[in-house]
Formats: structure tokens, C-alpha cells, sequence
């Protein structure tokens, strides 16, 4: 394992899966600006980039919503940070992690999933914004709960206002 310590002035990304209250699997995502500068413009750009494709996605998660209808509407990336993107818009989150998976429109399988959300359902938006040949990446994951009425986030920790501009 290599082993690095952050410096000043970098971002920090971080990913993490955990079991939480009442064994329910947890799965966010932030991004960090660590500190005495201000971020330069581009990364200021990808992480509102990756926050505008967060919060859309999160827009389409309702009730009786298709899953086919997720994964091939809403916010398009960039061609900039098509390269690496990963490889699901949102995925399921509960006591199991990652299902269903409704990826971007290329990684869909008409044999995948037949999935209406339905009320009681958690799902994972998630974005990853990453310059190819960069030097950083954004990213960004937030738990939503499916109610009747529409959404609700279940992720509390705000967005880094550095990073947001």
C-alpha cells in the first residue's frame, strides 16, 4: 500500500461504505479543499459541475419512477470527464449495497432490471468529475430516500463552500 500525507492546497475525495444504525448500510461521498489559498478556477468548475449532476439526478428520484427512465435522462458530464466517470449515475443502498445499479444510458441492459422506486426505497446518487489527465477529481454522493410525496436527503453533511464558490 502506498502510503501519502495531504498537503496544503489539496483536495481531498473520500468514499465510504459502512454499516450504520440499525445495520443499514451507509454510502457517501464529499469532496474537501484543504487550505490557506484559495482553489484554483477549474477545480471550482468541476466540483459545481459535479454538484449540479448530483442535485439533478437526485430531482428524478420519485414514487413510480422507472429505473430505465433514471439511467438515460438527466445531467450529462462533460466530454472532459467522460473518461473517468464511474461507472453508475445511482445505485440502491439498504441492507445491501449497490442494487440495483442504474447506470449511465451506454452501460444499460434491457435484461437488468424491470424497477419501479417505490415509497421506502433508498438510493444512492452519485457523481464523480474527474479531468482526464488532471491532477484532482470531485466526488460527490449523497443518500435519498423515496417517499409518496417525492425525496427526502438522508445525507446532512453540507458541500465544502470553498469548493462550491
Amino acid at each position: 500500500m502506498r502510503t501519502r500525507i495531504l498537503q496544503n492546497n489539496e483536495i481531498l475525495a473520500f468514499d465510504t461504505d459502512l454499516i450504520g444504525s440499525y445495520s443499514v448500510c451507509v454510502d457517501i461521498s464529499h469532496t474537501w479543499w484543504f487550505v490557506d489559498q484559495e482553489p484554483r478556477p477549474d477545480m471550482i468548475y468541476a466540483m459545481r459541475h459535479a454538484h449540479e449532476h448530483l442535485m439533478s439526478d437526485i430531482e428524478m428520484l420519485e414514487s413510480h419512477v422507472h429505473i430505465r427512465e433514471l439511467c438515460f435522462n438527466g445531467h450529462e458530464l462533460e466530454a472532459r470527464y467522460q473518461k473517468q466517470k464511474i461507472g453508475t449515475k445511482m445505485h440502491g443502498v439498504d441492507l445491501c449495497d449497490e442494487w440495483p445499479s442504474m447506470p449511465y444510458a451506454e452501460g444499460w441492459n434491457d435484461d437488468a432490471y424491470d424497477l419501479f422506486l417505490e415509497p421506502g426505497m433508498v438510493f444512492c446518487a452519485e457523481s464523480l468529475v474527474s479531468p482526464e489527465n488532471g491532477d484532482f477529481s470531485i466526488k460527490l454522493e449523497d443518500e435519498i430516500l423515496i417517499t409518496e410525496t417525492g425525496d427526502e436527503n438522508l445525507t446532512k453533511y453540507a458541500f465544502d463552500p470553498r469548493l462550491v464558490g
